[in-house]
């Protein structure tokens, strides 16, 4: 055999190791495999996924249709300690199919993360894109979040399992806007993790020109203790945390929902206030979300510098758009759980014969 044809051959071999490595998700690291022999198991395993004091942080858990568990889990965030890894790898032990969900601000990218996070976090060495091939990925430039050709993404995200209130209890309009920034500790420290996250520093710039030029009122909650009413009297009301349907009726009785966020990963108050009939004026710079930001449903901004066209673009048309109405043509709960399901199936093939969609347990 002469060099030419001992180069092709070679060259042959690589493309073949390649095409392996891209159809059948090999990648150092990697670890999904699952000996079928082991069912019994695996079934008995998945049954404390029912079980609160068995599911923890960063991870999701599932079920079928009927409430069965599923063999599958999701990683949302970065591990916090030890026990959450530990954890990881006891479910490949056990057969576990592992997959993400970009749900948490720039995971898996923790080279973007600020010090509002916690030092484990910061400098855990946990090569997620790399270990877990499977995503459900909002971001656009997945690139910058180390994901590569190896990774097999869908643009899901967890604040898409809404469904509209097509029949929602009709609550009288107390307030132009609503913005929540839970509290981050008495005060008002401007580093803390909501703080930085729900962009208050923005807010600030622009609470001046939506309630003083604007003549909007706003309701604040989780800023208490920020001196917010001395500086705008009955403009802002300020809450402190409320419970989640205390929060939900308060977005009832709100005009719209104000996101300065940056980051952020698909915040679900966004879901939350569009299927009630809310229109969301949104930081255009949101890492995730604006995906449901449309004429139907609201204004994007960037700054204190350019939201007065973005606020009157949304007060002209506010009583001609139905963002909830939109959001029950695009988004529901079931069509979320047939897509998450597809993916799954594509993903990890055999696992959801017979099963129709795939449920977040809650």
């Amino acid at each position: 055999m002469d060099l030419q044809h001992i180069v092709i051959v070679i060259l042959l071999i690589l493309l073949m190791c390649a095409m392996y490595r891209l159809l059948y998700g090999y990648n150092e690291g990697y670890a999904n495999s699952y000996d079928s022999s082991d069912g019994a198991n695996r079934e008995k395993y998945i049954q404390r996924f029912l079980e609160k004091e068995h599911r923890i942080f960063p991870f999701r858990y599932f079920t079928d249709d009927s409430g069965k568990p599923l063999p599958f889990v999701a990683v949302t965030g970065f591990f916090r300690e030890k026990d959450a890894e530990d954890r990881y790898n006891e479910y490949i032990k056990n057969g576990i199919r592992i997959f993400g969900i970009t749900a948490y601000k720039t995971f898996p990218n923790r080279a973007l993360l600020d010090n509002s996070e916690g030092e484990y976090e910061r400098k855990d060495s946990f090569d997620f894109p790399n270990k877990v091939r499977d995503w459900c990925c909002c971001f656009k430039n997945k690139e910058n979040y180390g994901f590569t050709s190896w990774n097999w993404t869908v643009d899901i995200s967890e604040s898409d399992f809404y469904n509209a209130e097509m029949d929602a209890k009709s609550i009288d309009k107390i307030y132009d806007f609503i913005y929540i920034c839970n509290k981050d500790g008495d005060g008002c420290p401007t580093n803390g993790w909501n703080a930085i996250n729900r962009n208050f520093d923005l807010a600030k710039k622009c609470f001046p020109i939506m309630c003083n030029e604007f003549g909007m009122k706003g309701l604040i909650v989780g800023r208490d203790g920020c001196d917010l009413e001395k500086e705008y009297g009955s403009k802002l009301e300020v809450a402190e945390w409320l419970d989640w349907h205390v929060l939900q009726d308060k977005m009832r009785a709100s005009k719209f929902l104000f996101v300065p966020n940056i980051f952020d990963a698909s915040p679900r108050v966004v879901a939350e206030c569009i299927t009630k009939d809310l229109p969301v004026l949104m930081n255009r710079n949101i890492l995730c979300g604006s995906k449901y930001i449309n004429y139907e449903t609201g204004e994007l901004f960037t700054d204190d510098a350019d939201i007065r066209d973005a606020l009157t673009a949304l007060l002209n048309k506010q009583d001609k758009i139905s963002p909830k109405k939109w959001w029950n043509s695009n988004y529901s709960q079931e069509k979320s759980q047939v897509d998450l399901r597809e993916f799954l199936d594509r993903s990890f093939p055999n696992e959801l014969d017979g099963i129709k969609r795939v449920k977040f347990i809650l």
